[in-house]
């Protein structure tokens, strides 16, 4: 226990000292950096490396070779590390001219989102720099309220709340965080969440179709979505070709009141994954997406993921009740 605490304080230490460093790097030294932390943990972390290229294995099978796998498991570490390096310069980015770095791709749909009359509950994934992708609605004048998960060293999350903050947002824990955005969207304010989190067992989640594979996650939005009548707003980070970041605004997501949970949810996810089987490098294939495998097809998934009667019971619920389109929206 002792030792757990004092690498906990090491770690607390080393992230304040980074968030002290970073915004004074240079810019340009981001991205070398970032190169050198990610191809390091590919090739030095033997664990992070089996799982993403088990996900991409699983997810493309003989789609793609074996190099490409490793390629696209390199390019991915190289690219979280660049947007964790990122996300401690934003308090330089505040103070540069913003769309040298980030901005809309199509700035006509944030203009429709300012022009709801409801809030919107933002939707992206961990693709590319979400981090920044949160950030530019609140420096272009819309600040909402966004979802955040505790660290296991719980010294840090104090830390991260501050950075994703420093942009404008407010920022909540999941302690309450349904009661929490339910108020936010009351007052008028928006929220956004990540909505490729998947969940253990014990927290209320929904199972939907990820690159053909079963995948357990967050409901949230949809329930907020069902409760409130506010828009969900999709929305993903990608690169620009000189180096920074468009964010490209999907079209808002309205669906009627007999809809599912588990079809709002999987309706979303559909929005992202073509995107990111077309530039699967920007996603987080270190993640471990699909935590439980189904009894039947359980050989296609990952080493890691595990049997559980009860994700089969969900599955099984699940296919009791099943839905179907309706004038092109799911009932």
């Amino acid at each position: 226990m002792r030792l757990k605490r004092l690498r906990y304080w090491i770690e607390w230490l080393g992230v304040v000292w980074l968030a002290k460093l970073v915004p004074l790097l240079p810019y340009t030294w981001l991205k070398r950096l970032a190169k050198v932390l990610g191809s390091g943990v590919y090739f030095l972390d033997r664990s992070s490396r089996q799982v993403a290229l088990a996900n991409l294995e699983a997810a493309f099978q003989s789609g793609i070779d074996d190099q490409s796998k490793a390629r696209i498991a390199r390019r991915s570490l190289e690219v979280f590390a660049r947007a964790f390096l990122e996300l401690f310069w934003t308090s330089s980015l505040i103070k540069k001219p913003l769309e040298r770095y980030i901005s809309f791709e199509n700035p006509e749909m944030f203009s429709q989102v300012l022009a709801e009359t409801k809030p919107v509950i933002g939707i992206t994934p961990h693709f590319a720099n979400f981090e920044w992708g949160s950030a530019l609605f609140a420096l272009n004048g819309y600040p909402g309220t966004i979802l955040t998960q505790r660290f296991k060293n719980n010294l840090l999350t104090e830390v991260f709340m501050r950075l994703r903050g420093s942009a404008g947002h407010a920022v909540v824990t999941q302690e309450r965080s349904m009661l929490r955005l339910l108020k936010s969207l009351g007052r008028g304010t928006p929220v956004g969440i990540l909505t490729d989190l998947t969940l253990k067992l014990g927290d209320p989640a929904v199972i939907i179709e990820s690159f053909g594979l079963k995948m357990r996650v967050t409901m949230i939005h949809a329930v907020l979505h069902q409760r409130t009548g506010c828009p969900i707003l999709p929305f993903i980070t990608l690169p620009r070709h000189d180096g920074g970041y468009q964010v490209r605004i999907l079209p808002l997501l309205r669906f009627p009141e007999s809809a599912s949970t588990q079809k709002i949810v999987q309706k979303c996810w559909d929005q992202f994954e073509p995107i990111i089987r077309s530039n699967p490098e920007y996603w987080l294939w270190v993640y471990k997406h699909w935590r439980y495998k189904p009894e039947l097809d359980e050989h296609r998934y990952p080493f890691y993921a595990n049997r559980s009667h009860r994700f089969d019971g969900e599955l099984r619920a699940a296919a009791d009740f099943p839905t179907k389109p309706v004038n092109g929206e799911y009932e």
